[in-house]
C-alpha cells in the first residue's frame, strides 16, 4: 500500500507515513452491485405507478420499492373517554320512569360503548353513546308528550264534570 499524499510506500499496520507524517487512513473495499435489465412488465408494484421513480432505482442497481397506500387520519385521536356511565344511569332511570323502549335501547348502546371505552376504542364508545343518547332524547320527549296529554285530558275531564254539575242541578 502507497501514501497518498507522497506515494511512498508505507508498512502493514502503520499509522502515519514514514516519509511525509501523513495520517494513512485504511481503505474501505468498494462494493459495486451488479447491475439488472428488468422490464417493467416484471416489476410488480402494488397502487399507482410512478415510472421516473423506477428509472431512478433501476440507474442505481437496486430494487423498485413498493408504492405505500395512504390511510385517511383517525378522527377521533383526542384521547378523551366519553361519559358513560352519566347515560347508563339516565337510561335506567328513563326505563323506570317514562318510557321503557327507548330507556331499553339506550341503556343497551350506553352499556356498550361503556365497554368499548374500557378497552380503549374511544372512536367507537363515541359512536354508540351517539345512538344511547339519540334514543334517551326521544324517549324523554315522548314521556313528557303524553305527561302534556295526559294533564290536558285530566283538566277537561274535571271541567266536563263540573260543567255537568251546574247544568243538570
Amino acid at each position: 500500500m502507497n501514501c497518498k499524499n507522497c506515494g511512498a510506500e508505507l508498512h502493514e499496520g502503520s499509522v502515519f507515513c514514514g516519509n511525509c507524517g501523513m495520517k494513512v487512513e485504511a481503505e474501505q473495499p468498494v462494493y459495486e452491485a451488479p447491475v439488472q435489465e428488468i422490464s417493467v412488465e416484471e416489476v410488480p408494484v402494488q397502487g399507482e405507478y410512478h415510472q421516473d421513480t423506477y428509472n431512478e432505482y433501476q440507474e442505481q442497481g437496486s430494487y423498485v420499492p413498493p408504492v405505500m397506500p395512504e390511510y385517511p387520519a383517525q378522527q377521533n385521536v383526542s384521547g378523551e373517554k366519553p361519559n358513560t356511565v352519566l347515560w347508563i344511569v339516565l337510561s335506567a332511570i328513563e326505563i323506570f320512569t317514562c318510557c321503557q323502549i327507548t330507556g331499553i335501547i339506550s341503556l343497551i348502546f350506553a352499556i356498550i360503548g361503556h365497554v368499548s371505552a374500557e378497552k380503549g376504542d374511544f372512536e367507537d364508545a363515541a359512536s354508540k353513546l351517539k345512538i344511547a343518547k339519540t334514543s334517551f332524547w326521544i324517549g324523554l320527549a315522548l314521556g313528557l308528550i303524553f305527561v302534556v296529554a295526559y294533564i290536558v285530558l285530566f283538566a277537561l275531564g274535571i271541567a266536563a264534570g263540573i260543567t255537568n254539575e251546574l247544568l243538570y242541578y
